[in-house]
């Protein structure tokens, strides 16, 4: 339908990235005036390996030397996962990024090399042909020289003639960042484009995090991610609830003399669940110890005590030093402590348990109905994902880890408040608020964006607006 070889000449937005489709991939690429520039350059996460590959490894819609400018909102891998791979092929300009953002970067890029190399190494074993690494942590090395911090929030950035920029709060993580992004023609007039990146709660409950807040500026195009856009997207618990049903939890398993072992993100889902689990029991006689066993859940928890100032850091130094956490490392202390079956509590990646240590802790005690796998986060819609299978445990009654199988015994929950997105209602209230021209929506489902599109319609309506909402497709063009 849209077809960007035949606009290549024109200035305008083009939407490149898998995230014009999909939760995951984001890359949005505009020309104006002269410059060429990214809205963040992610990389395409699902659990096929040669479909992943083959989308990661695809040429390029741009020559990657022309990039002036890359924007990152926030640094989740499908928004960061792909930056060494254009620098591996040609680009010198700036990736700017908040300092936090730029910060965190580090670890999770050479951790995304590494888990690079092990999915193409497993691809040459299993069809039996060489499988390169789409980067290695040399590209990355290269890619960090490249990163520019801008911090400050609600401060014009000129860049030069042409492209200046604004940064707005955003909950969905520590650094993240809204956008507005602003381009003068060839006479200095000025049109402005606000890129919500992933948005995080209007009104959160996660700590180290402000409020996603809504812009009253006018901006011509609006790009807005969708991630809960399907109806049933809207989470009826509370926060108070999952605390509380997290602390039952912990306290059944602590009865029956089970551990607990609870899949979590390295990046801000450890952080938020340790101190959830600090808030509940650091005044209490915990009886188990936690142990946070992954290198880059410790190297991110380190760079939580150099990023939090004030309240926030008085907080997470009160969590990070407690008695009861220990932070593992060496992968010779994880062996010990998976078959140490001393009781205790488990927070290991990856959250979907594609990866990672965690897959140790379960292939050790999924088998025992004392125990308890917590979930704090969305397990996957169909069986490929082996969080959801775990969860599903009336139709997986044997699950495969490393080549074992594995009687799926232990009980399980699922905490859904715990997400860093905002949700369909939140969506709604921020779309319908904004000032804008067009509305596009991204970063979601063809179920998410379609159904959201007459909800806000509507709400826009209320509001006394009129202004178009566009559900995007893949490699759509959005002239200027």
């Amino acid at each position: 339908m849209f077809d960007i070889a035949k606009k290549k000449k024109d200035e305008g937005i083009y939407l490149i990235g898998q995230n014009a489709n999909d939760v995951t991939g984001s890359c949005i690429y505009i020309k104006y005036n002269g410059k060429k520039i990214l809205l963040e350059c992610g990389l395409y996460q699902n659990n096929n390996y040669l479909e992943s590959y083959n989308i990661n490894s695809a040429k390029f819609q741009f020559k990657p030397s022309e990039i002036d400018y890359v924007f990152i909102g926030h640094t989740h891998v499908d928004h960061i996962g792909l930056l060494p791979r254009l620098v591996k092929e040609g680009f010198t300009g700036k990736i700017i990024a908040s300092h936090a953002t730029a910060q965190l970067m580090k670890p999770l890029l050479y951790n995304c090399a590494f888990i690079l190399l092990s999915e193409a190494n497993a691809l040459s074993f299993k069809y039996k042909r060489n499988y390169s690494p789409i980067y290695d942590e040399t590209d990355v090395t290269d890619t960090l020289k490249y990163i520019v911090e801008y911090d400050e929030i609600h401060t014009q950035y000129v860049l030069d003639d042409v492209v200046s920029f604004k940064w707005y709060e955003n909950s969905h993580c520590v650094g993240a960042r809204q956008l507005q992004l602003t381009l003068r023609d060839q006479n200095g007039i000025p049109q402005s484009i606000l890129y919500t990146s992933d948005i995080g709660s209007l009104n959160t409950k996660n700590h180290y995090v402000p409020n996603t807040e809504i812009p009253t500026d006018f901006n011509k195009i609006t790009i807005m991610e969708t991630t809960y856009g399907e109806p049933g997207r809207i989470n009826k618990k509370t926060r108070k609830f999952d605390i509380e049903h997290l602390a039952a939890a912990i306290d059944t398993v602590t009865e029956r003399g089970g551990s607990a072992i609870m899949p979590c993100f390295s990046f801000s889902r450890t952080q938020e669940i340790l101190t959830n689990l600090y808030n509940i029991y650091h005044d209490k006689n915990l009886k188990y110890n936690i142990i946070v066993d992954s290198i880059l859940t410790c190297d991110i928890c380190d760079l939580y005590s150099d990023l939090l100032t004030g309240e926030d850091l008085e907080l997470w130094t009160k969590v990070s030093e407690w008695d009861k956490v220990h932070f593992i490392r060496e992968k010779e202390d994880s062996l010990a402590v998976v078959k140490d079956h001393t009781p205790k509590i488990i927070l290991s990646s990856s959250g979907f348990c594609t990866n990672g240590r965690i897959l140790s802790y379960l292939h050790e005690y999924l088998s025992d109905e004392n125990s308890m796998v917590i979930f704090s986060g969305y397990t996957g819609a169909d069986n490929s994902y082996l969080s959801y299978r775990i969860k599903n445990y009336k139709e997986n009654k044997i699950i495969k880890i490393s080549g074992d199988g594995v009687e799926n015994k232990a009980d399980c929950i699922s905490l859904g408040t715990f997400s860093s997105h905002a949700n369909r209602n939140e969506l709604i209230t921020y779309g319908s608020k904004i000032n804008t021209e067009k509305l596009v929506l991204v970063h979601g489902s063809e179920v998410a964006k379609n159904s959201l599109k007459p909800d806000l319609k509507s709400a826009i309506s209320k509001e006394n607006k009129t202004f178009k909402v566009i559900a995007s497709v893949k490699d759509m063009v959005i002239s200027l």
